[in-house]
């Protein structure tokens, strides 16, 4: 008995050293700022989704508003000889303008993009759901670099 709980100790310490993190853990990826965003372009729900899901206004008093709009394209990469398409990619464009809100004016636009495959599957519904998948992530990826690209004009405007 006690071997046994000697080598689950071993066991965990060797996983804890060598970096081991689970895939199934949940990680929050809200961001949390002083602006309040709003999305102005009609997407699928799969696109807003994963906008929700990244941003979620805060409950104080904003001092400047994030204005996204989000562009999905679907690019097929790979076709078959009988001219099927087996692969594609999803490109998504976020193009953003932050306003602040008490002088009402343009601070700061810029765009960043997004990107993610898939294969389609043997039937419509399988190959839907992958779709939608690659839309989520692609749009995650484009999403996660608006905070940094603002946090990086504001570090340059405060010099």
């Amino acid at each position: 008995m006690i071997k046994k709980i000697y080598f689950y100790i071993a066991i965990m310490f060797i996983l804890n050293q060598c970096g081991f993190t689970p895939i199934y853990s949940e990680k929050s990826n809200v961001i949390e700022s002083n602006y309040i965003t709003i999305l102005t372009s009609n997407n699928s729900l799969a696109v807003k989704e994963a906008f929700k899901a990244i941003f979620r206004d805060s409950t104080d008093q904003p001092n400047y508003q994030l204005r996204i709009d989000i562009i999905e394209q679907d690019l097929p990469i790979v076709t078959n000889s009988d001219g099927t398409i087996a692969k594609y990619r999803i490109d998504i464009t976020t193009n953003f303008i932050l306003f602040d809100i008490a002088n009402n004016k343009e601070i700061f636009s810029d765009y960043s993009k997004g990107f993610a495959q898939y294969e389609t599957q043997t039937n419509n519904y399988d190959t839907e759901q992958k779709r939608n998948e690659a839309k989520k992530i692609a749009t995650s990826n484009s999403l996660q670099l608006i905070p940094i690209k603002i946090q990086n004009f504001q570090s340059r405007k405060d010099k």
